[in-house]
C-alpha cells in the first residue's frame, strides 16, 4: 500500500485566471506555490502477492544432490551384486571382505547394501522430480520433504554402521563403508542448506520420524541376527563333500599351490569356502592346500586354531600365497598371478 500526506497549510494556491484568446476566454493552469511532501511507500508483503514464494527452494543444488545419490546407488548396487554372487568386492586395502561378509552386512537375509541402494535411488528420483517442478514454477515441497527424510535416514544408518566398524572390527578398514557414509552425509548437508527455513522446519518432523523408524528396524534386525548365531548355538564339525568334477587346469593349479606352500584358510560353515573348493573340483582336493580354522566345531567363544590366528585370518576364505594375504574367493587367474609374485619375507 502507498501512504501519502496532504500539503501543509503554509503552502498557497492561486485561483484560476481567465486568459483572453482569439476564440474567447480560457482558464490558466492551476499553479501551486510550496514544497510537495515526500511520499512514503510501504513495502508489499510477498506472501500476499505470491502465496507460493517459499514453496520452492531457489538455492537447492538439485544437480549435486542427484549426482551424489546416483553415486551412492551405483556403489551399493555393486556391493549388492557381489553379495548375491558370493564374490568379494574389489578393495584397495584389506578389511573390506571381513566387514562385508559379516553378520552385520544383512538383515533377515536381505543385504544392507540393497536397502541402501533403494534409499539412494529414492533420493535421486525425488531430486530430479523436484528440479523439474521447480523449473516450471510449481510447488516441490513434498519432494523436498522426501529428500530430507531419505538423506536423514541414510546419514543416521551410516553413523551407526561406522560406529560398529570402529568397535566390532578394530583394525579393519572398509573403504566402501566410509565412502557410503561420506556420500550420505553429503546428501544431508546439501539438502539442509538448500531448504528455506520455513520449509526446513516443516520437513524436520517427517525426517526425524523416518530416522527413528529406520534405526528401530536396524536394531531389531541386527539383534535377531546376532542372537541367532549366539545363545545356545553350537555347530558340530561337518565338511560338506565336493561334488564338482575337476578340470586339468584345476588339478595342475592345486598341485602348484601345494608345492609353493600356499594355504587357503577357511571354515566348514563358510559358503564361500565351499564354493572355492567346488571351483577346483573333487579330484583337485588331493593336493588342495586347505586349512580348517574350526576343526572341532563352532560355538560362541571358540576361537580359530593357532595356525589361522598366526596367519592373521579375519575373513573366510583367506589365501596366503608367497607370504601375501588375499581375502575372499579367487579365480584361477588371480591365484596364478599371486604365484608369479616374488615371495615376501614373512606372511602378513
Amino acid at each position: 500500500m502507498m501512504m501519502s500526506t496532504l500539503p501543509s497549510s503554509s503552502a498557497t494556491w492561486r485561483a484560476p485566471q481567465a486568459v483572453p484568446t482569439r476564440g474567447g476566454f480560457s482558464l490558466s493552469r492551476l499553479r501551486y506555490n510550496g514544497t510537495l511532501p515526500l511520499v512514503r511507500c510501504q513495502p508489499v508483503n510477498d506472501t500476499e502477492t505470491s502465496p507460493s514464494a517459499d514453496s520452492n527452494a531457489v538455492g537447492m543444488p538439485y544437480i549435486w544432490i542427484a549426482a551424489a545419490a546416483a553415486a551412492g546407488t551405483l556403489e551399493t548396487g555393486y556391493l549388492t551384486l557381489m553379495k548375491l554372487q558370493g564374490s568379494s568386492p574389489v578393495c584397495p586395502i584389506s578389511g573390506c571382505e571381513a566387514v562385508l561378509s559379516s553378520s552385520y552386512s544383512e538383515i533377515h537375509g536381505v543385504p544392507l547394501a540393497a536397502l541402501g541402494m533403494a534409499a539412494y535411488g529414492f533420493v535421486a528420483i525425488c531430486s530430479v522430480l523436484a528440479a523439474r517442478r521447480a523449473a516450471s514454477e510449481r510447488s516441490a515441497q513434498h519432494f523436498h520433504t522426501a529428500m530430507l527424510a531419505g538423506s536423514t535416514l541414510l546419514a543416521g544408518i551410516s553413523a551407526v554402521l561406522v560406529y560398529l566398524l570402529q568397535t566390532e572390527f578394530s583394525g579393519d578398514t572398509c573403504v566402501w563403508c566410509y565412502g557410503s557414509a561420506t556420500l550420505s552425509f553429503t546428501l544431508l548437508v546439501l539438502t539442509i542448506l538448500g531448504l528455506p527455513p520455513r520449509q526446513l522446519a516443516q520437513a524436520a518432523g517427517p525426517g526425524v520420524g523416518t530416522l527413528v523408524t529406520g534405526l528401530a528396524v536396524l536394531y531389531l534386525g541386527l539383534a535377531n541376527t546376532q542372537s541367532s548365531r549366539a545363545d545356545g548355538l553350537e555347530l558340530a564339525y561337518e565338511s560338506p563333500p565336493v561334488t564338482e568334477e575337476s578340470s586339468k587346469e584345476a588339478v595342475s593349479l592345486s598341485h602348484r599351490l601345494h608345492d609353493a606352500g600356499a594355504k587357503m584358510y577357511g571354515a566348514f560353515w563358510c559358503s564361500h569356502c565351499f564354493d572355492q573348493k567346488q571351483t577346483f573340483g573333487k579330484q583337485a582336493m588331493a593336493d588342495f592346500p586347505y586349512v580348517e580354522c574350526f576343526p572341532e566345531g563352532w560355538k560362541q567363544g571358540v576361537k580359530v586354531i593357532e595356525a589361522c590366528d598366526a596367519a592373521g585370518v579375519r575373513a573366510f576364505p583367506t589365501w596366503v600365497i608367497n607370504g601375501n594375504l588375499v581375502e575372499g574367493e579367487q579365480t584361477f587367474e588371480a591365484l596364478q598371478e599371486e604365484l608369479s609374485k616374488p615371495p615376501q619375507a614373512q606372511s602378513q
